[in-house]
């Protein structure tokens, strides 16, 4: 089976010199491909890593989690937001939650769910899962923020806790913003920041809604996934087109994928020349490339991917030499 798909993928794979390579976990395997040549480096994956939750700080000092402490049989307990000092071994909690045992399998308010640091290592970035439930989370939970230094958090917006739904311009965190697990249903492009975290909306345009995006190196626009708004739940019915637009909210139509398509996942290189993105037809990706403007591609087939209502998340399995770390 993995030798198949193997194959499949050097069939599939057209040479464009320049664009570094690309690393594929596909089953068991891990697939480098150079994208300059086509030539294969296939090798075992490594095993996948216990789940810490650990994430840390952007000047590597501090390390944050989330420690559940309860007592068996015990009808409620709390979940807090742990910092650890990565000098010295001394903990403290910044936040802290009361979850109930009792009414609900996975507690009220529900688990707390680590998002990461701001860029400037002053905030934390968290949601609260209300009932513990996957399906409830499907539609939408609440972005929050409390200051490293502890005190009252703060709500930002409600989103779906998709990592490609968020991306940091500088110190600017744009989203996607908006309830409803259809991809296409109530999806707004929205920027926020410290110390305030008020939301403002780069763009109006309720009839249109955004998805994946990714921030320009130099910070001052996202290339973002878009189309007209829609109810339909079936999950292949999208038709997403790329768009750049600037935090000033100036925008520009980027990429026009025939009927039946839909351009996906966007991601820059690290000179911001190059944004490779996936082409989808049913599920099936190929690998496209927007170099200095010019489409270029297909580069690779990606096969099948099912996704969930409409979004896609090509990236979670693979990675780019080009890309920003």
């Amino acid at each position: 089976m993995v030798a198949a798909v193997a194959a499949a993928t050097a069939l599939a794979c057209r040479p464009h010199p320049g664009l570094g390579t690309l690393t594929l976990t596909r089953g068991g395997d891990r697939i480098v491909v150079d994208l300059a040549t086509c030539r294969e480096t296939i090798s075992p994956a490594a095993p996948p890593r216990g789940t810490t939750g650990e994430i840390i700080s952007p000047d590597g000092r501090a390390i944050a989690r989330v420690v559940a402490v309860h007592r068996t049989g015990a009808p409620a307990g709390f979940a807090s937001i742990v910092i650890r000092s990565r000098a010295t071994g001394s903990t403290r909690a910044v936040y802290r939650v009361r979850e109930s045992y009792t009414s609900v399998p996975a507690g009220t308010p529900g688990p707390l769910e680590l998002v990461g640091w701001s860029r400037d290592g002053d905030w934390l970035l968290f949601y609260i899962d209300p009932m513990g439930s996957a399906s409830l989370a499907a539609d939408g939970l609440e972005l929050r923020v409390v200051r490293v230094a502890g005190g009252k958090a703060h709500a930002v917006t409600g989103l779906l806790a998709y990592a490609d739904y968020r991306a940091w311009c500088g110190n600017r965190l744009v989203l996607t913003a908006g309830g409803d697990r259809i991809a296409t249903t109530n999806k707004r492009l929205v920027v926020t920041g410290s110390p305030s975290w008020t939301v403002r909306p780069i763009v109006h345009a309720p009839s249109r809604a955004w998805g994946s995006l990714a921030c320009a190196p130099d910070g001052s626009y996202v290339v973002v996934q878009s189309q007209r708004a829609s109810g339909e739940a079936y999950f292949f019915a999208t038709h997403w087109a790329l768009w750049r637009v600037g935090l000033d909210g100036r925008k520009r139509r980027l990429t026009s994928p025939p009927t039946g398509y839909a351009d996906e996942s966007p991601r820059f290189s690290y000179d911001g020349r190059t944004i490779l993105f996936v082409r989808s037809r049913k599920g099936v990706g190929r690998l496209y490339a927007l170099r200095d403007g010019k489409l270029t591609g297909p580069l690779l087939s990606l096969g099948y991917q099912l996704g969930y209502y409409g979004h896609q998340d090509w990236w979670a399995t693979m990675s780019w030499s080009l890309a920003p770390d």
